[in-house]
């Protein structure tokens, strides 16, 4: 298994396709109550399937409880405050959303610190840096192995900040 990471350059920055996946989170607080609503859908087709897609983000020091609920997929609070939303893979018929309410600590009117939300996703057999493989040599190894290449787009660090 070779695994390959391209250097990026500006110029080469400048190239890179936007993430096929969007996140926009709306939150809006007051009265001690913070309303969160996240809509998860495709930008653009990439042309295989987008799977395994997960929004997480830390809740604020100041929430002390939760009421949320996603209309696909699951939602778990874990010990550490996180919160994870398992999306999977997008229906076709439906956006997925979740929303729900924040309660803040007593004495907090609005939310003081608005969460970033991490994206995971994996798309098989896509490169979308644009990677392609010309030849691959492999040479002093006893057995000849199987020469071929399967891409993976996996996100590593993609946030989206509210």
């Amino acid at each position: 298994l070779f695994c390959f990471i391209p250097c990026v350059s500006i110029s080469r920055v400048k190239k890179l396709k936007s993430t096929p996946v969007y996140v926009k989170p709306q939150l809006t607080s007051d009265s001690g109550t913070c309303r969160l609503n996240v809509l998860v859908g495709i930008r653009h087709d990439p042309g295989k399937i987008i799977e395994s897609i997960a929004v997480k983000f830390q809740l604020p020091l100041s929430v002390t409880s939760t009421d949320l609920t996603a209309n696909h997929g699951t939602v778990n609070i874990l010990a550490n405050r996180t919160c994870s939303w398992s999306i999977g893979k997008i229906p076709k018929d439906k956006a997925p959303c979740m929303s729900g309410t924040l309660l803040l600590e007593a004495g907090l009117d609005r939310l003081n610190v608005f969460p970033t939300f991490q994206v995971e996703f994996r798309i098989m057999g896509v490169a979308l840096s644009g990677l392609q493989i010309g030849k691959l040599e492999v040479k002093n190894v006893p057995n000849q192995p199987y020469k071929g290449f399967r891409a993976l787009t996996q996100t590593g660090e993609y946030q989206v900040r509210s």
